[in-house]
């Protein structure tokens, strides 16, 4: 059986939208599509990124066809998602007792259920969570 990762948002992203560091995202895609590894996701990580390319359009930075584009990308490409809701519990302590946004907790949570790496593009939860958990590794 491959390696298994969570991956969130702020990797998958770099799938289809163009952001710095996407070289190393899509490597972690051409691995997963080939089958090397398994990435894996809550199942929240399709309505982030909904809400990520709907900002983007807000800020003007996307039109509303490409966010349009780019959502129905994401939902083909997704990796294998898993139901938040059995995560909650274990996020919502991990929330409560490390500080952290509730949102990140559920990734990590799945990582941790699964016995996985954790893997984010972003530096500020890298960096609030590193110490604590090593599950969490920073994808650049």
């Amino acid at each position: 059986m491959p390696d298994t990762f969570v991956l969130d948002c702020s990797v998958a992203a770099k799938w289809v939208l163009p952001e710095s560091g996407r070289s190393a995202a899509l490597e972690l895609f051409e691995r997963y599509e080939s089958g090397e590894i398994l990435l894996i996701a809550p199942d929240i990580l399709v309505a982030e990124f909904a809400s990520l390319v709907a900002k983007r359009n807000r800020r003007r930075q996307i039109s509303a066809v490409q966010a349009h584009q780019a959502f129905a990308l994401m939902t083909r490409c997704a990796p294998r998602l898993f139901d938040t809701r059995p995560l909650l519990f274990r996020a919502l302590d991990l929330s409560l007792g490390h500080q952290l946004s509730l949102w990140d907790c559920i990734y990590l949570a799945l990582a941790l259920d699964r016995d996985c790496p954790f893997l984010t593009a972003d530096l500020r939860l890298f960096r609030a969570g590193s110490g604590r958990h090593p599950a969490l590794r920073l994808v650049q």
